[in-house]
């Protein structure tokens, strides 16, 4: 484990998804405890972060879920959580999981989903996080947009190369997540 630090789960909340999006989720929660690094994430009950924070537990390992007060207040909280973090924002929050982590995952999700893993893309280019950044393309979620970020990177707007990897099953995303040579050299960039 890098410094004590744990691996940043984003994913969707909603409880209204098929489950092998659920089951996906699960599985990299269990391989991040069996790994021996903390889960940490959003800290809600429901939907892929609910599954993932049910698979660490699950395995033996420990999450801490980080939660703006309002969350709390209306009781949106995994009750499982080894900790429980509150946050006045949900910007302080996203800043919190990545301050504890040294590797981020984005699971699949909606707006919420995808403004982290954007965010923590963004600050990994800006030599804010160093951590390695994981797409986890489950059941090929991400195709779409992967093609629009290489349209992006090909029509000079953004550069890519090595902001992010993408992954295709739990075991490789958090490989790639602590930094496995094993798949850094043959998985797919972006």
């Amino acid at each position: 484990m890098a410094d004590g630090k744990g691996i940043a789960v984003y994913g969707a909340s909603s409880s209204d998804i098929d489950t092998r999006y659920c089951d996906f989720a699960r599985e990299v929660g269990s391989e991040i405890a069996r790994r021996g690094y903390r889960l940490v994430n959003g800290g809600g009950r429901a939907g892929l972060m609910g599954a993932s924070i049910e698979g660490a537990l699950e395995a033996g390992g420990e999450v801490t879920g980080v939660l703006p007060d309002f969350m709390i207040e209306r009781g949106w909280n995994h009750p499982g959580l080894t900790e429980m973090l509150s946050t006045g924002s949900m910007h302080e929050r996203k800043l919190t999981m990545a301050q504890l982590s040294c590797g981020a995952i984005a699971l699949p999700g909606g707006v919420g989903t995808l403004d982290e893993m954007f965010e923590i893309i963004t600050w990994r280019q800006l030599g804010l996080y160093e951590g390695n950044v994981v797409i986890a393309n489950a059941f090929g979620f991400y195709d779409l947009l992967l093609e629009h970020l290489r349209y992006a990177d090909r029509e000079h707007f953004m550069r890519a190369g090595g902001l992010w990897q993408v992954a295709a099953s739990p075991a490789e995303a958090v490989e790639l997540a602590t930094g496995g040579a094993a798949y850094r050299l043959s998985g797919d960039k972006y």
